[in-house]
């Protein structure tokens, strides 16, 4: 299977998408050509008739994507990896807080990241409280797992909506700090969340 490239020249960053269709799914290859580690970034599909697809990433909830280095992303979409041309990388956010791409999705991912922080300090207290009560850590990954599911994912009507795509956000961290909780405890996952809440507090560009 030959790899699709494509160049997205962003603003005066370049970065590197590249596409791979895989068996019922597609695979990303997103690479840092930068100085600055790539610490955020929104892969779309662009226009291409009745589909709608897009990833955000946030590196300071796992780990930024060195200067020189490849992301390999495993995705279930199949169109993704069936169309490549109509893949393109958005925008993305640099350690020192430069930025590259459409402003309005930059703008989008910084807001991302001020609602993922406010999620941070939420859950934080909401697991301090459950420790201080003697919840038990598998009652409370149920209980987060529910309030996860009981948000709305983002759709091709709301792909533009700050309100939608922050809460979309609040649901992922929510459903990980739940699938954490089932083989961590409540204090290994306060301090995970603490550490996520320190780097996104002292992220550029500011929040």
């Amino acid at each position: 299977m030959n790899p699709v490239l494509l160049f997205c020249l962003i603003s005066a960053s370049p970065a590197e998408l590249r596409v791979e269709p895989a068996v019922q799914a597609s695979i990303l290859y997103v690479k840092d050509t930068e100085p600055q580690p790539l610490t955020a970034f929104l892969v779309e599909l662009v226009k291409y008739p009745g589909s709608y697809y897009q990833l955000w990433e946030d590196g300071l909830l796992t780990e930024p994507v060195a200067p020189g280095a490849e992301k390999k992303i495993p995705i279930s979409n199949m169109t993704v990896g069936a169309v490549p041309n109509y893949v393109h990388l958005t925008a993305a956010i640099y350690a020192d807080g430069s930025t590259a791409g459409a402003p309005e999705k930059v703008t989008q991912l910084v807001g991302r990241r001020k609602a993922l922080l406010g999620a941070a300090h939420d859950l934080i207290g909401k697991l301090e409280k459950a420790r201080s009560s003697g919840t038990a850590a598998t009652a409370l990954a149920a209980d987060l797992k529910q309030q996860a599911d009981a948000m709305p994912s983002l759709t091709k009507s709301t792909q533009n909506s700050q309100p939608a795509i922050d809460q979309s956000a609040v649901k992922a961290l929510t459903a990980d700090t739940a699938a954490q909780l089932a083989s961590h405890s409540i204090e290994e996952t306060i301090a995970a969340l603490r550490a996520v809440e320190e780097r996104l507090a002292a992220s550029k560009p500011a929040l």
